[in-house]
């Protein structure tokens, strides 16, 4: 290859670079051409909504707040670690809460049609008015007889009081009055004769020893009865 030859091999070279650097040149120019009205009219528009904070904002109050900004980077770093936390502790409880809690609302639509929601308001709404109506002083009482009504609950729980009482309204229940008659004092000793009222009168005899014991003093009550029958 001659030296001709080499130099038009080069300029040829150079001229394929020097339209590569044209059309690089002349999309940019069209580049700018597209930008500069959008970077007009968003210059014109930074410039009338900053005229709205004149007077309001000032250079050292953006300074200010840099400072604080990058002052509040280690709590930004403090919560977005507590975050993660967060979200570690959820991926841990969710395969345990997912598979339940369908049944919850299952649970909740159940209560909802049989008005326990109803009943918990129009509870809560009597509550207030108890509040409403009382004072703490009364509410201390109540307490102290709420207490006094454990203690009797308490009593209520021995079967054996459980069973008297059991046969004690049975036993009522099984009266009838309709064929009650009046009875004088030779029809009552005539009744004597039953074993049925001997026994209901030993009953009676025994309550009355035990109402005896309620006076003050724990005396038993005088009963005239009872002496007549001693003597």
């Amino acid at each position: 290859m001659t030296n001709e030859e080499r130099i038009l091999e080069r300029l040829e070279r150079m001229e394929e670079q020097i339209a590569f650097l044209h059309e690089r040149a002349q999309g940019t120019k069209e580049l700018i051409q597209d930008l500069t009205p959008i970077s007009n009219h968003a210059f014109r528009l930074m410039v009338s909504e900053l005229q709205d904070v004149h007077g309001h904002v000032h250079l050292d109050d953006v300074f200010e707040l840099l400072r604080r900004g990058l002052r509040g980077v280690p709590n930004l770093n403090y919560c977005l670690d507590q975050l993660e936390n967060l979200i570690d502790l959820w991926r841990t409880i969710h395969p345990a809460i997912a598979p339940t809690w369908p049944h919850i609302i299952a649970t909740m639509g159940e209560w909802h049609r049989d008005g326990v929601f109803d009943k918990l308001g129009a509870l809560k709404g009597v509550g207030g008015k108890m509040l409403d109506t009382t004072t703490p002083d009364d509410i201390a009482r109540l307490g102290e007889s709420l207490v006094f009504l454990l203690a009797l609950l308490q009593k209520l729980a021995d079967p054996k009081v459980q069973t008297f009482l059991m046969r004690a309204v049975d036993m009522l229940g099984a009266v009838d009055l309709d064929n009650a008659k009046p009875v004088g004092m030779f029809g009552m000793v005539g009744a004597m004769g039953a074993k049925e009222t001997k026994e209901g009168l030993g009953v009676a005899l025994e309550v009355l020893k035990a109402l005896g014991k309620l006076r003050g003093d724990g005396t038993p009550a005088a009963c005239g009865c009872c002496c007549s029958s001693k003597g």
